[in-house]
């Protein structure tokens, strides 16, 4: 949905498309980071799953629908009042604060959208979010288009507002449907989805593991606001060029993520049926996907990204400069190389997790990207007005180094002897 707003603004207004990924980014790591904790649930699905503890699947979601609830004490203030207070002296303030405002406004359904994700993903049954998301995808192309241009005497031409509300209106719709799928009567039965009250042992348990990894993910998403900041202060080649290939980082990692949580899901249940053994057979498969998936990504990122970009991001352009096309060569390359290593700590971030061991994931996460990411772009770049390829080339070596940590912790096994359901919960499992 993000990638779709800035291909429509990209075609509306370059200067909105700067805005957006800005604003979008800040309010991308408030939200991300609420909706890492909410996602939280999967992995107690999972284990509870694992575990056969079928009746027990819907406590654990409905504690972090009640937590997206009360995100809204968070989300309406800053939507009122954050955007003024945090981009008042920009070159693009006004729609900045427009764009952050409604996201935030609609923070808490996305809040809710991973809570009800983590239902189904911690069960393996991805099918209906597959279904849910492209549903929710099509909603959002066909809004971005009439409400960013408008339709003339129906539809007011909105611009980077139409694209907030547009994204706003998609990710709530899937939230609203995974929400009916999960009340649904045969859920209600099986898997106790209307166990809707509040229970502080889960909702601690939930927290426990969660909120570290909320922690980082905003703190991470945050640092790269603090990437962006500093590309505009170099120029608008430097801003441009990033915003661009951000907006292909963002649309890849939808695989990244499908990674994660699948690994995630997949482990979750191997620990709740106390199978740790074969979780590195989990790690193994998720290497093989992602270094088929690099290799389709590479036809048009590494090989020859130009038409790709050009088509996407400057069909409405007569001229294109040189320099820029060069830039956006060297920084694609860059970005592939990003994600390449960002799958593989995905892949482990989802095994970590599944285990709670997310005290690791804040920390390593969250020193890493401020150390080894902006502070090396603020002296080599900033200080020294380089070119936007040394920022990026800065990001593929930032990635490598934390994956790097991640491996080390994946190997050294503390987390396996993390136990997130009490013994009470596990059933007596038959010797095979």
């Amino acid at each position: 949905m993000i990638f779709t707003d800035r291909i429509f603004l990209a075609r509306y207004s370059m200067a909105d498309l700067n805005a957006s990924v800005t604003a979008g980014t800040l309010a991308w790591a408030i939200m991300g980071g609420f909706g890492m904790i909410t996602a939280m649930s999967e992995v107690f699905v999972a284990q509870y799953n694992g575990a056969k503890r079928y009746e027990k699947l819907g406590v654990p979601v409905w504690q972090m629908i009640w937590l997206a609830f009360l995100s809204l004490i968070l989300f309406i203030p800053l939507g009122i009042w954050g955007g003024p207070a945090i981009f008042s002296e920009s070159a693009h303030s006004h729609s900045e604060v427009i764009y952050f405002r409604w996201l935030m406004f609609f923070g808490p359904s996305y809040a809710l959208l991973t809570s009800f994700a983590g239902f189904f993903i911690g069960r393996g049954k991805t099918a209906v979010m597959i279904w849910m998301a492209v549903i929710a995808n099509l909603v959002n192309i066909g809004l971005d288009w009439a409400l960013i241009f408008g339709i003339p005497g129906i539809i007011p031409e909105l611009g980077i507002k139409g694209a907030a509300i547009a994204t706003c209106t998609g990710y709530f719709l899937e939230a609203a449907m995974l929400a009916w799928l999960f009340l649904n009567k045969q859920n209600r039965l099986s898997f106790g989805t209307g166990n809707w009250k509040f229970d502080w042992n889960e909702m601690r348990k939930c927290l426990r593991v969660g909120l570290p990894q909320g922690v980082f993910c905003c703190l991470e998403i945050v640092g790269w606001y603090v990437f962006f900041w500093m590309m505009t202060s170099l120029s608008e080649k430097h801003i441009t060029v990033s915003s661009i290939c951000q907006s292909f980082t963002i649309l890849l990692s939808f695989f990244c993520d499908g990674l994660s949580r699948g690994s995630a899901a997949v482990a979750g249940n191997l620990i709740g049926a106390r199978k740790q053994e074969l979780i590195g057979k989990v790690l193994k498969a998720g290497i093989s996907l992602l270094v088929f998936f690099s290799l389709a990504t590479a036809l048009f990122l590494v090989i020859d990204p130009q038409d790709t970009v050009r088509l996407l991001f400057f069909e409405q352009f007569e001229a294109i400069d040189a320099s820029m096309i060069s830039s956006l060569k060297t920084c694609m390359i860059c970005a592939f190389a990003y994600m390449f290593f960002e799958g593989f700590r995905w892949i482990l971030s989802g095994i970590l997790v599944a285990a709670g061991d997310t005290l690791f994931l804040l920390v390593a996460g969250a020193l890493s990207v401020w150390i080894f990411l902006l502070l090396p772009v603020y002296l080599v770049v900033v200080r020294q007005s380089l070119p936007v390829e040394i920022a990026w080339i800065l990001t593929a070596i930032y990635s490598a180094l934390l994956l790097s940590f991640y491996w080390v912790r994946f190997n050294r096994g503390e987390w396996r002897n993390i136990d997130l359901i009490t013994e009470d919960d596990k059933p007596q499992l038959e010797t095979e």
